[in-house]
């Protein structure tokens, strides 16, 4: 049997999770499929592909030469399927953090457009609650957020992006002669932040407790955080390349530092979320399959 796109689809789930069994979960085959297809494979090639005396599984010399290989092979069935695939269907529509710009392009033109074909997009820019609204109530097919689920029985995730926090505070001397910037030297400050502050990672709560004026930004709102920040009685937690950001603007002229926090230096990772019980609607099903061949761990800035 001469090597088939399913059989290379199954070669790069269980190269991506080591396991047969978390392989089949994913392409939703029985896990004796699985190690049939790779038999398969490699019969047909006369080489091993994996290491099985390891767990979790591992490439062989030969898997590592054929991986990239792989990759290209599905991702071009991929392209053929988006360009001939009919009729359109319904506009899907994805909930948007604030992203670096260029991520952001990677990801909509790289993995979502393609992935969606002929149906209409939209992008909504919504903080991390309101998407989750929106996810529950099947208002938004996707989400790109801050909020991390845990023992949620309704809506999955998958990291995509991980960033450094620091801080941004007023451009004085009060705040000048430091390196680093602890919870005590923000009291008298106010939190200008477009998301609720408690589903910042807790190593920041802290810090929250010595600021309990908060005042809130539209999401949607381009510079809306640069020009609270620019009067000198705000601070907030923003990402360290934010001026990279799609809704955050570079300081121009502005006073403003960016100050990194004290250790531990906390991070805050976009998830790509989605309804479980939608999961294999298409086109959610396809954008999933690509976000995680392209994302086996979150992108680190």
């Amino acid at each position: 049997m001469k090597p088939q796109l399913a059989h290379m689809q199954v070669f790069l789930a269980l190269a991506r999770t080591g396991s047969v069994t978390a392989a089949a979960h994913d392409l939703r085959l029985a896990p004796s499929r699985i190690s049939e297809r790779v038999r398969e494979l490699e019969s047909e090639l006369g080489v091993g592909l994996f290491d099985r005396t390891t767990r979790p599984a591992t490439l062989t010399a030969a898997g590592e030469a054929l991986l990239p290989r792989a990759r290209s092979i599905v991702a071009e069935f991929d392209l053929v399927e988006t360009m001939f695939r009919t009729p359109p269907s319904p506009p899907v529509r994805v909930g948007v953090r604030s992203l670096p710009a260029e991520f952001r392009a990677s990801l909509v033109e790289g993995i979502v457009r393609p992935a969606v074909g002929r149906s209409s997009l939209s992008l909504r820019p919504l903080d991390s609650h309101q998407q989750l609204d929106l996810l529950r109530s099947r208002d938004l097919e996707l989400g790109l957020l801050w909020s991390e689920l845990r023992d949620d029985g309704e809506l999955d995730q998958l990291p995509l992006l991980e960033e450094r926090f620091v801080i941004a505070v007023p451009d004085t001397p009060r705040f000048h002669r430091l390196d680093r910037i602890g919870p005590a030297d923000i009291v008298g400050l106010r939190l200008a932040t477009n998301i609720d502050p408690w589903t910042f990672p807790e190593v920041l709560h802290p810090y929250l407790e010595m600021v309990p004026l908060v005042d809130r930004i539209n999401a949607a709102v381009e510079d809306g955080l640069l020009m609270l920040l620019s009067d000198g009685v705000h601070c907030s937690f923003v990402p360290a390349g934010w001026q990279d950001h799609s809704h955050f603007a570079s300081p121009h002229g502005e006073r403003i530092l960016l100050l990194p926090l004290l250790d531990p230096q906390p991070s805050i990772v976009t998830y790509l979320t989605w309804r479980r019980d939608r999961r294999d609607e298409a086109p959610i099903s396809r954008v999933l399959d690509r976000a995680r061949r392209r994302f086996p761990e979150p992108h680190r800035r």
